[in-house]
C-alpha cells in the first residue's frame, strides 16, 4: 500500500510556478506530517498525507488588507470597540475575525482558506518539525505568545521566517483554516477518519457547508494570548465559525498561481466580437449532430404540483417562456466569449447565444413541449428576415403561413411528430406572441441584452439557425446520454463550452446526483467558461428580485464536483462574491434617459462563484491603486 501511495504522489505532484502571486509563497506538493502521538487527543495520531502543490500568503492578512475589502463592499466591517484600539493599526493582523469574515475576505482576494493539512505542512516543513523553526523550544525571539513583551499582536514579519519563508506560523494571531473540527484524526469517538487521512485531505464534508453534525472550524498556530503549548504545528483547536476575538486571525491560500480575483477578466480583458462563423462543412455538421437524445423523457412521471421538479419526476408545467426577468445581469460575464453554448429552457437560450456570439449551440430539455417549441422557432426564424416579421408569425393573420413553414421545415419527420410540433404552435401562439412582442420593446437598462432587443442580436440567431449551428434535442441532465454526448461533440469540433445554463434545476433536485456531476465534469470548459444558474432560496439572497442570479467559473465547478462534500448547489455558495454596485451604472443610465417608470428602484445583485479573475500581476496593480 505504501509503495502504491508514493507512486500516486509522484505522478500527481505539480511543480511550483516560478512567479507566485504577489505576497504568496509556493509550497511544493509532497508528503506532509500531520498530527502528533505524544500530546493532546485531538492531535492523534501522527500520520503522513499527500498534499498537492499550493500557494499560501507569506504573512497574516492585516487590518489594511481587510479595510480594502470593507471599502469594496465585499466584507462586513470589523468590530472596532475602544478597548481593541491597540489591535487596529493598519500594519497589524486583522482581528477580531470570525471564520465567516476570514472566508469572505479570501474569496474577495481570489483565494480561499487553507486546509488544515496544507497549513500544517506549511508550518512544520517537509520533515514535520514541531515548530516552524525546528524542534527547539519556543522563545520570545522566535514567536509572539503569552508572556512575551507587548501583550498584543505585532506586525506580521516581525520574527524570522520559518519553513518555506513563511512568517508567524506560530503565535501572533490564531489562524482559521477551512476544515470542520473533529476530536481526533483517528481512534476516538467521532474521529475524522478517512476524510483526514487520504491524499489532499479536506476534513468532514470536504470543508463544505452544511455539514451535518459539525459546528466548529479549526484554529491553528496559537496566538499572542495563549501559552507556548499551542505553538506546535500539530496543535488544533475547535471554535464556532461565528466566534471572533482579538486573537483570531487568518491568511489565505490558492490552488493555482492564477487568482480568481476582482475585477473579473470580462471587465479587465473584454473580448472583441468574434467574426460570424462560416457555414460548417458536412464533417463538422456530422460531429455536431452526433448527440444521443434521451427519448425516455416521455416516460418521466410528472411531479405532484406545478413549480416542483425532483430527480424522479418533472414539473407538470411546460415553461415555454422564461420567468427569469433579470437575465441581462448575466450579460457582461458572457459577452463575446464565443465557443459553445449548452443550456435548457425556451428562448432565453437565444439571448445567451446572441450575447456570447456562440459558435455552436446545443439546446436540450426533458420537457418534449419545450424541445418542440425550439423546432417551431427554427422554422419561423429562418423564414423571418426581421425580428418584427418573427413576432408577426404568431398573429392570427399569419397562422396558416406559419403552419406551412413548420410542415416544410420538418418534412423529414414522421407525420405524428410534425403534428405534435404544429400542436405546440397552435396551443401556445397567442401566449408566445405576447411574450415576443414584449421583448421587442426597448429596455434601456438591459444595454441591448436580449435576442429580440436589437436587429443585430436577431440577425446573429437567424444566421446560426440558417447554418444549422443551433441543435435542439430531448435531454435529461441526469442520464448518461444527452449531456455526455454533447460534450463529446464539442470536443470533437475543438470547441470549448463557454456558457452552460442549467437554470434552477440543480436547486430543485436538493442534491447533485453522481451522474450529473460526471456530466458537468466531462464538458470541455476552459478559463472563460461560466455556468449561469438561478436560485430561489433566500439563504444568500440580497436582491429584491424573485430569482438569485449566479455566475460560476466552470473550472472551479468541475474541480469541486469531484469532492463528495459538495453535495448540493448550496455547498458552492461559500465561494461567492455578491456584486451590486457594479450594476448601478446600468440603473443610472436608464434613469438619466428619463425612463423612470421602468428603472429598477434598487440595485440588482448578482453572485460570482470563483469568477474568472485577472492575472496575478495585473491584480497587484489593481490592489496598489485601490484607495
Amino acid at each position: 500500500m505504501g509503495f502504491e501511495l508514493v507512486l500516486l504522489w509522484l505522478v500527481t505532484a505539480v511543480p511550483c510556478e516560478k512567479t507566485p502571486p504577489p505576497g504568496m509563497v509556493c509550497i511544493e506538493g509532497g508528503e506532509a506530517i500531520v498530527g502528533a502521538d505524544d500530546h493532546t487527543a485531538a492531535e492523534k495520531p501522527r500520520h503522513p498525507v499527500f498534499v498537492e502543490t499550493f500557494y499560501l500568503d507569506a504573512k497574516e492578512v492585516t487590518v489594511a488588507d481587510y479595510s480594502r475589502c470593507e471599502r469594496a463592499g465585499a466584507c462586513p466591517k470589523l468590530q472596532r470597540p475602544p478597548y481593541y484600539a491597540r489591535f487596529q493599526r493598519p500594519e497589524l493582523p486583522a482581528v477580531p475575525v470570525t471564520w465567516e469574515l476570514a472566508h469572505q475576505y479570501c474569496v474577495f482576494a481570489g483565494k480561499r482558506l487553507p486546509t488544515e493539512a496544507e497549513w500544517e505542512k506549511a508550518a512544520r516543513g517537509p520533515e514535520g518539525k514541531t515548530y516552524p523553526w525546528g524542534n527547539e523550544a519556543p522563545s520570545c525571539d522566535k514567536a509572539n505568545y503569552k508572556g512575551c513583551p507587548g501583550d498584543a499582536t505585532r506586525r506580521p514579519g516581525s520574527y524570522p521566517p520559518g519553513a518555506y519563508g513563511l512568517y508567524d506560523m506560530a503565535g501572533n494571531g490564531y489562524e482559521w483554516v477551512k476544515d470542520w473540527w473533529t476530536p481526533c484524526y483517528n481512534g476516538c469517538d467521532k474521529a475524522c477518519g478517512e476524510a483526514c487521512m487520504r491524499a489532499n485531505p479536506k476534513g468532514p464534508c470536504d470543508g463544505a457547508r452544511p455539514c451535518k453534525g459539525y459546528t466548529q472550524r479549526v484554529l491553528k498556530g496559537g496566538s499572542w494570548y495563549w501559552p507556548e503549548e499551542m505553538l506546535r504545528g500539530s496543535w488544533r483547536r475547535g471554535e464556532r465559525p461565528t466566534s471572533g476575538l482579538h486573537r483570531l486571525s487568518f491568511r489565505c491560500a490558492s490552488t493555482a498561481p492564477q487568482l480568481s480575483a476582482w475585477p473579473p477578466r470580462f471587465m479587465t480583458e473584454p473580448l472583441a466580437r468574434p467574426a460570424d462563423p462560416k457555414p460548417p462543412s458536412e464533417e463538422e455538421r456530422a460531429k455536431a449532430l452526433a448527440v444521443v437524445e434521451d427519448t425516455e423523457v416521455f416516460e418521466i412521471p410528472l411531479c405532484g404540483r406545478v413549480g416542483r421538479a425532483r430527480v424522479d419526476c418533472r414539473d407538470p408545467m411546460s415553461y415555454i417562456k422564461s420567468n427569469e426577468v433579470l437575465q441581462y445581469l448575466f450579460g457582461d460575464a458572457i459577452k463575446n466569449v464565443g465557443g459553445g453554448y449548452v443550456g435548457l429552457g425556451a428562448d432565453q437560450g437565444y439571448s445567451y447565444i446572441a450575447h456570447a456570439r456562440s459558435q455552436w449551440a446545443w439546446l436540450f430539455d426533458y420537457d418534449p413541449t419545450v424541445v418542440r417549441l425550439h423546432h417551431v422557432m427554427r422554422a419561423v426564424v429562418k423564414r423571418a428576415p426581421a425580428r418584427e416579421d418573427f413576432v408577426e408569425a404568431f398573429t392570427d393573420k399569419r397562422v396558416k403561413a406559419t403552419r406551412a413553414a413548420i410542415e416544410e421545415e420538418w418534412a423529414s419527420l414522421p407525420k405524428e411528430e410534425r403534428a405534435a410540433i404544429t400542436g405546440v404552435f397552435e396551443r401556445a401562439r397567442r401566449q408566445l406572441w405576447a411574450n415576443y412582442a414584449r421583448q421587442l420593446k426597448p429596455a434601456r437598462w438591459t444595454q441591448g441584452f436580449g435576442w429580440l432587443q436589437t436587429d443585430e442580436n436577431y440577425r446573429y440567431v437567424r444566421l446560426m439557425f440558417e447554418q444549422g449551428r443551433i441543435i435542439a434535442v430531448k435531454g435529461n441532465m441526469l442520464t448518461d446520454k444527452a449531456l455526455p454526448s454533447i460534450a463529446r461533440a464539442a470536443r470533437s469540433l475543438g470547441v470549448p463550452i463557454r456558457v452552460y445554463y442549467p437554470s434552477n434545476a440543480e436547486e430543485q433536485w436538493k442534491q447533485l446526483p453522481p451522474q450529473y456531476r460526471e456530466n458537468v465534469r466531462q464538458m470541455p470548459f476552459d478559463g472563460r467558461s461560466v455556468i449561469l444558474r438561478t436560485l430561489i432560496s433566500s439563504k444568500f439572497h440580497k436582491s429584491d428580485s424573485y430569482w438569485h442570479y449566479i455566475v460560476h467559473g466552470g473550472l472551479h465547478a468541475q474541480e469541486h464536483l469531484a469532492l463528495p462534500g459538495y453535495a448540493n448547489v448550496w455547498s458552492f455558495m461559500e465561494d461567492r462574491h455578491q456584486v451590486g454596485a457594479f450594476f448601478a451604472t446600468t440603473t443610472a443610465a436608464a434613469a438619466s434617459a428619463g425612463d423612470t417608470e421602468k428603472t429598477p428602484r434598487r440595485e440588482r445583485y448578482i453572485d460570482f462563484l470563483s469568477y474568472i479573475g485577472v492575472p496575478s500581476s495585473m491584480r497587484a496593480m489593481v490592489a496598489e491603486s485601490t484607495p
